[in-house]
C-alpha cells in the first residue's frame, strides 16, 4: 500500500515542477487540479477518509474555481 502511495507522490512532485514552468496559466490550473486529484488518491491509500472529504471540497473545487476566475479577469498566458 506505502509503494503506491510513493508513486502517487513522485507523480505529484514531478506534476509540480509543469505547474511551476507552465505559461499558460489555465494548463497550469489544470495541472494544479490533477495535482490535488493524486494527492486525494495518497489519501486514500492512507486510509484518510475524512481528510479526503475536506481536501476534494477545498483543494479541487473551491481552489481551482476561484483560480479559473481569477485567470479569466487577467491574462491568460504568463508575461515575462
Amino acid at each position: 500500500m506505502f509503494e503506491l502511495a510513493a508513486i502517487f507522490l513522485l507523480c505529484a512532485v514531478a506534476l509540480s515542477y509543469l505547474i511551476v514552468t507552465e505559461t499558460d496559466l489555465l494548463k497550469a490550473i489544470a495541472y494544479s487540479g490533477v495535482f490535488g486529484g493524486l494527492i486525494l488518491l495518497t489519501l486514500y491509500v492512507l486510509m484518510a477518509p475524512d481528510v479526503i472529504l475536506a481536501y476534494v471540497a477545498i483543494s479541487v473545487g473551491l481552489s481551482t474555481g476561484l483560480m479559473v476566475f481569477v485567470v479569466s479577469k487577467t491574462t491568460r498566458h504568463e508575461v515575462v
